[in-house]
């Protein structure tokens, strides 16, 4: 007969592994119970892994979407609001127009003429609106200011102006603006506008060769796209998120602000000077009201605006509730996984216990 025998060196190994194994398994207990998700989905799940990664990826999705969605909706408030504030600068050209009527003061003229240069540095200022970077009056050109500054030095749009004019009175035999008629301003202010809306081009002479043809608005004032940005706010929804400054509301506002600042002269004929008033008030008004206007843009924003909002909300919806179908697969019991915890830690300190207590046996202590 053969006899067996355990050794303290083997009973020591096997509690070594046992507490190798317990201390893998704490590690997983204690990251299911910190962050209550299976630690090890594929084992955990098995065959419904397949079904939690679409999920997950499907929320990413939605969250890239409503992401969009959201800064779709800060690029339109951001461009209401502007357009809002233009409107308002409109009803300051138009009560400055009133406020002056037929008068000759030369200070009536003057304050007229401020409220003017002020509303149109406004203007560009709320023309040139940007959001994290990107202009939102610059249509898809969203990394170009959009509109180029009247009064800054050397100013293209000033020196354009200026050419228009004084060709116009050149060609005519018009020595000054004090000796123009009210016929003879009214045919320059006509041609001009046309200038402005882009129903006429740019022609040579007063203008280099080279650009004869072109937009007066976009060659000269403006750098805007007239395709603007779009967003997708759902898999089968796209919006526009923003405008262009080439819309016939801006380039009235243009025209009617720099019109009535450059010509209400007092050295003026009076029927020439009020002739420059009324086309103001009409102007701005088609500005404000008009096909294409500041407050129509407001309008297509606003529909635009509510549209995104209720993208958001369905977004949200969605998101909800593949959120629970995905925590509902990944999630472990907090309370199991505390419980498990707390007994592989116990589990842990009796191995430990029953090591020491091996490692102390010894033959010496009994010789």
């Amino acid at each position: 007969m053969k006899t067996s025998f355990i050794s303290t060196l083997s009973i020591q190994t096997t509690m070594r592994n046992a507490i190798s194994g317990v201390q893998r398994e704490m590690v997983k207990a204690n990251q299911e119970a910190v962050t209550q998700k299976h630690a090890d989905l594929g084992v955990a799940l098995g065959a419904n892994t397949s079904r939690a990664l679409d999920l997950s990826r499907d929320i990413t999705r939605i969250e890239s979407l409503y992401n969009t969605a959201a800064l779709a909706t800060q690029r339109l408030e951001s461009a209401e609001l502007a357009l809002s504030k233009m409107n308002e600068l409109g009803l300051d050209i138009q009560g400055a127009i009133l406020t002056l009527g037929n008068s000759t003061d030369a200070t009536s003229l003057a304050t007229a003429r401020t409220t003017m240069q002020s509303a149109l540095d406004a203007f560009t200022n709320f023309a040139n609106t940007s959001v994290q970077g990107e202009y939102i009056f610059a249509g898809i050109n969203t990394d170009v200011k959009p509109m180029e500054d009247y009064f800054a030095a050397g100013s293209p749009a000033k020196a354009a102006f200026d050419t228009e004019l004084n060709h116009y009175m050149t060609t005519n035999g018009i020595a000054s603006l004090s000796v123009m008629t009210e016929t003879e301003m009214n045919t320059f202010l006509d041609d001009l506008g046309k200038k402005f809306d882009g129903t006429a081009p740019l022609t040579s002479p007063p203008h280099p060769l080279a650009l004869a043809g072109q937009d007066f608005w976009t060659t000269f004032f403006s750098d805007a796209s007239d395709e603007n940005m779009k967003s997708r706010i759902s898999q089968s929804e796209v919006v526009e998120s923003s405008t262009n400054a080439n819309k016939a509301g801006m380039r009235k506002f243009a025209f009617a602000s720099i019109v009535s600042l450059e010509l209400l002269q007092p050295n003026m004929d009076d029927k020439a000077r009020q002739a420059v008033g009324a086309r103001t008030r009409s102007v701005i008004s088609e500005a404000m009201n008009g096909v294409d206007s500041i407050n129509q843009q407001r309008t297509t924003i606003g529909i635009y605006t509510e549209r995104v909002s209720k993208a958001e909300e369905r977004l949200q919806a969605q998101k909800d509730i593949l959120t629970k179908g995905l925590i509902g697969l990944e999630n472990v019991d907090p309370e199991e996984a505390a419980t498990r915890l707390n007994a592989l830690k116990t589990l842990l300190e009796t191995a430990y216990t029953v090591t020491a207590k091996i490692q102390q046996l010894s033959l010496a202590n009994f010789l």
